[in-house]
């Protein structure tokens, strides 16, 4: 067995995972049956999945804890598919509430530890004849980048392709690992690379990469005590919402699509980007929504935003990714002027981050987060002032569309992490033209209804 330790931004999602706020994620993905298929398609296709009992990296790693977090590559025949495959239908008629009801409910469940850290859902019943295949992966294991790249890779741009496998099998190089170059780098890899530098020459790099950290963070103390703007913004300057408490196990999953082209239209107006575009309308309608309920905070709201540092076409596990914080402006009711200071707010946070060396990135996420961290490690979420009031995220999919087994790929959506203190994360994610919007929120035990932009709330 080949084992990889997990560095210590990946091991933090299994220390801070509780039984109540699992730290796993989609991504959820809705498919048409090729034309003229017959209407035991998707049955017959998991019937032919089943007999795929080979397993590729990272469907064949286990978590292990003593002494050092890694993870283990099992043999296939230690790897029980009938427990990680489940075949399900929806009730009739089988449209986006129904689904939504149904992908809340895994969502929930936290998974098996003493197994390879994911689970497929293949679920029929969908109106017009559609199914979806909902991933599960744990995000200590991968991110949504990596999740998304991992999705591109498995399925393909043929249309007229055939006897493709199915994701376990495919794995990190995908059904088509020709149709562009990948970097393949792993954690072992990156060990055999350090070890050429020798002990004491790991041990300066950290510190340097270390003090470089300290000190932009210590830049960013004094930046944000001196601005007078409103422009940055660092963790624990929001205001305590609605969303902002201690969260039970059960989740509501929401979803909702748009053209792409509507965004990208405002954006090259605007002289802006998608996601100050994606930022500034959801931030308007959770101004809408929070005014219904009477329930609009004195304070401002802030979005905790993931930031991709993984490299192009990389497709190792782990995560790569950063965090900013920034003012998401609901109180600015002009759509353009709030646009304008999305703006500003988001150049303003993603500076420290451009000006890091990329050595000192992770360090100064992990330093920026840790007072975070620390409080749910120590079961303190959701006590006091928060972090942020959301996680919002904008993860780039295929821009060209896909297929499987010449089943076009209709939809991706992306049901993303809570924690306690954190009960709302809205994930978009672009795929073929499309915008697709996803949020995931807790929920109490008697107040569950559809909706959107989020689910009703606990007054």
């Amino acid at each position: 067995m080949t084992k990889n330790f997990l560095n210590l931004f990946d091991a933090a999602w299994f220390f801070v995972e509780r039984s109540d706020a699992p730290a796993h994620f989609g991504p959820l993905t809705i498919l048409s049956p090729p034309e003229g298929a017959p209407s035991t398609y998707v049955r017959d296709l998991v019937a032919q999945w089943r007999k795929n009992e080979t397993f590729a990296s990272p469907f064949n790693s286990v978590l292990r804890n003593r002494p050092i977090p890694c993870w283990d590559s099992v043999p296939d025949e230690d790897i029980d598919l009938d427990y990680h495959l489940r075949h399900i239908a929806l009730p009739s008629p089988g449209g986006e509430r129904e689904l939504g009801v149904l992908v809340s409910h895994l969502h929930s469940l936290p998974l098996d530890r003493r197994r390879p850290l994911w689970e497929c859902n293949v679920i029929e019943g969908l109106e017009r004849g559609r199914f979806a295949i909902y991933l599960e992966f744990h995000h200590g294991q991968l991110d949504g980048v990596a999740a998304a790249r991992l999705i591109g890779r498995v399925f393909t741009s043929d249309p007229d392709a055939q006897g493709m496998l199915p994701p376990w099998s495919a794995g990190i190089r995908g059904n088509a690992p020709a149709r562009q170059p990948i970097a393949t780098e792993t954690a072992a890899t990156a060990v055999s690379a350090w070890g050429r530098l020798g002990a004491v020459g790991r041990l300066c790099r950290a510190v340097g990469s270390t003090a470089v950290a300290v000190r932009a963070l210590a830049d960013m103390a004094v930046a944000v005590h001196k601005d007078r703007t409103g422009d940055l913004t660092r963790p624990f300057q929001s205001a305590t919402t609605l969303f902002n408490h201690r969260i039970c196990s059960q989740r509501r999953f929401a979803t909702q699509h748009y053209e792409l082209a509507r965004f990208k239209r405002v954006a090259k107006a605007g002289n802006v980007t998608i996601n100050d575009v994606f930022l500034t309308a959801f931030g308007g309608a959770l101004q809408r929504y929070l005014g219904e309920l009477d329930a609009v905070p004195d304070g401002p709201i802030v979005g905790q935003i993931p930031v991709n540092l993984r490299e192009l076409n990389s497709a190792s596990m782990g995560n790569a990714l950063g965090f900013v914080f920034a003012r998401l402006h609901t109180d600015i009711a002009d759509p353009v002027l709030r646009l304008r200071a999305v703006r500003r707010a988001t150049l303003a946070a993603k500076g420290f981050h451009q000006a890091l060396p990329p050595s000192a990135v992770m360090p100064f996420t992990m330093l920026l987060s840790g007072p975070q961290m620390a409080l749910l490690l120590l079961g303190l979420g959701g006590f006091g002032r928060r972090a942020a009031n959301l996680v919002i995220s904008n993860v780039p999919g295929p821009a060209e569309r896909l297929y499987f087994d010449g089943a076009p790929v209709e939809e991706i959506y992306g049901p993303s992490v809570l924690f306690h203190g954190q009960a709302l994360n809205v994930t978009m994610s672009s795929y073929a033209g499309k915008a697709v919007i996803s949020s995931r929120r807790a929920v109490d035990r008697c107040r569950m209804c559809s909706g959107w932009p989020c689910i009703r709330a606990r007054r």
